[in-house]
């Protein structure tokens, strides 16, 4: 039962290791000697290219970064503590989709799709019926009820 949870969280942790990554690559892509030359030289103005680069690093990390911290939060919560973060993912995976249509804007980068693509593999196995019954068996064996009664059935 456990091992839909751990598979989960190790799933999760994964995603945060991708987009941390991916965040990490758009900042060692920039030309940060070119940037610092500008700057000693007092130049008011960027290249465009070099202005859309930086741009669009710092967007990346103002729209990914909250979602990572859940992300690892929820990674961590099934892993470490078996059921716990089940919310915590599906908002994650929601606020990640959502930072990746406003992130989806002119250059329309390569990385929202699979980020995308993730997200909907990832919100679908989040509530397959093998991981929802063991994120909630411990309420339901609580309330010493058969799984439709817990739900309201």
């Amino acid at each position: 039962m456990y091992r839909q949870t751990r598979i989960l969280g190790v799933l999760l942790l994964l995603q945060v290791v991708a987009i941390v990554g991916i965040g990490v690559w758009l900042f060692t892509s920039i030309d940060w000697d070119r940037i610092l030359r500008l700057a000693e030289e007092q130049s008011q103005d960027l290249p465009r290219p070099l202005e859309m680069q930086l741009e669009q690093a710092i967007l990346y990390v103002v729209y990914f970064l909250a979602p990572v911290i859940l992300l690892l939060l929820a990674g961590l919560g099934f892993v470490l503590l078996r059921r716990r973060g089940w919310m915590v993912a599906s908002v994650a995976q929601a606020i990640i989709m959502l930072a990746c249509l406003f992130f989806y804007t002119d250059p329309r980068p390569w990385f929202a799709y699979p980020i995308i693509a993730y997200c909907i593999l990832m919100i679908l196995y989040l509530n397959s019926q093998s991981v929802r019954a063991a994120v909630h068996s411990r309420r339901m064996a609580r309330a010493g009820r058969t799984p439709e009664a817990a739900h309201g059935e």
